[in-house]
């Protein structure tokens, strides 16, 4: 018995499997993109949906894209359209909500750059990162502070190339094989001791360095007596140590540490700060922290971010000069009516006023100003001057004149 002719369609269909897939595709992207954009042209986006369903495959993708689709980019790396703010050129820093970008370049002396952002976003639906540039010089030590939330963590992932932005750019001076990255919270297989921990690292990122690698990790983190420990009985602030240890084992260029301190006590973190500052000048050290003492006490170079945005970079002095008013107690010994009166009359003195008796307070508008300026007018006056000290100022202060600053204008 003869078969009947086969219909020429049962031959065609195997070619119209790609042209499905493609038409499939092309749809589900311009579902995904009608979806995350903040925006689109011509009808509202419920209509989109229909048209791009409905509307005879693939004409209705090919109108959404000609006619729907936000031309301006992906719409995913714009700026919320709750903050209220256009996007920020590529070149500059985006500050919170049409705040000014209070921008400070690295100084000549600060080296080349071994790790820069140009317009570096990622999108979650209004909160994430937003247009950071980013500038950090080599040899320096980083410290990335900010609020839960402000975006330090999604910073960190994408320079460790765990994340990808939605839009920008990441330029690392060093191979990605010369970078170690310690996460927030490192986990390990409990069986293993801490030696076998930190040795696995070695053969993975440093194979050819030598077995006293492991244990100068463990000194330089405090876990020389916990070497042969197993992992399942360590402490928090121990894993992260045992952490860190993994990522100096490869004697890496950039160390990028997320929240490295947050789980040790007052004497773990002082020496573990020391182990950082030991870096200084022989790796490039990126770490983040809310803990603004520790930013401080080990960071030359500072960025703050505040909902996504990087509000500042640059050193912490100048941080510090920049936000916060200089000022210094006066002690005068006899009266200091007369010394007061004179500061008063001075153009750099924006504030004097006496605490106590022989005792002035002097605000003035810059360091290099008051430290020339109070012996001077001290002596023009005949005074006798007993102390001159300059009023403490931290970072943390500097850090809330910043954000509370950035928060008036917005407001």
């Amino acid at each position: 018995m003869t078969a009947g002719p086969v219909h020429p369609m049962l031959h065609a269909w195997p070619a119209l499997i790609p042209v499905a897939v493609l038409i499939l595709g092309l749809d589900g992207y311009c579902l995904v993109n009608l979806v995350r954009a903040p925006s689109v042209r011509n009808l509202p986006k419920p209509l989109w949906a229909i048209v791009i369903l409905f509307v005879s495959a693939p004409l209705g993708a090919i109108l959404y894209l000609c006619f729907g689709a936000d031309r301006t980019g992906t719409g995913r790396a714009r700026t919320p359209a709750r903050d209220g703010a256009p996007p920020s050129a590529p070149s500059a820093i985006a500050a919170t909500a049409a705040v000014k970008p209070a921008v400070v370049a690295p100084a000549p002396g600060d080296g080349p750059l071994v790790v820069t952002t140009t317009g570096l976003s990622r999108d979650y639906g209004g909160v994430g990162l937003f247009d950071v540039d980013l500038a950090v010089p080599q040899g320096s030590i980083y410290g990335l502070v900010g609020l839960n939330g402000a975006g330090k963590t999604t910073l960190l992932s994408i320079l460790a190339a765990t994340r990808r932005p939605d839009r920008g750019t990441v330029s690392l001076a060093v191979g990605r094989t010369s970078a170690a990255v310690c996460p927030d919270v490192p986990e390990f297989d409990p069986w293993l001791t801490s030696t076998e921990v930190v040795d696995l690292a070695r053969s993975l990122v440093a194979p050819d360095a030598s077995s006293t690698s492991v244990a100068g990790a463990l000194r330089a983190t405090g876990l020389a007596d916990a070497a042969d420990r197993r992992v399942g009985g360590l402490s928090r602030g121990m894993l992260q140590r045992l952490g860190l240890a993994c990522a100096l084992v490869g004697h890496p260029e950039l160390l990028i540490l997320d929240e490295p301190m947050s789980a040790l006590d007052p004497a773990g973190r002082a020496e573990l700060l020391g182990v950082i500052a030991s870096l200084r000048g022989t790796r490039t050290v990126i770490f983040s922290s809310h803990i603004l003492a520790d930013v401080q006490r080990v960071a030359d170079q500072v960025g703050i971010l505040r909902a996504g945005r990087l509000l500042y970079q640059g050193s912490t002095a100048e941080l510090m000069d920049r936000y916060l008013t200089p000022s210094w107690l006066l002690r005068i010994a006899g009266p200091a009516g007369p010394v007061q009166a004179a500061l008063a009359a001075q153009s750099w003195v924006t504030k004097v006023a006496a605490t106590e008796s022989g005792v002035l307070r002097v605000d003035a508008t810059g360091i290099e100003d008051g430290e020339r300026g109070i012996p001077a007018i001290v002596a023009a006056c005949g005074a006798r001057q007993v102390a001159c000290e300059p009023v403490a100022a931290d970072l943390e202060s500097a850090f809330l004149a910043l954000t509370g600053a950035g928060l008036k204008e917005a407001a």
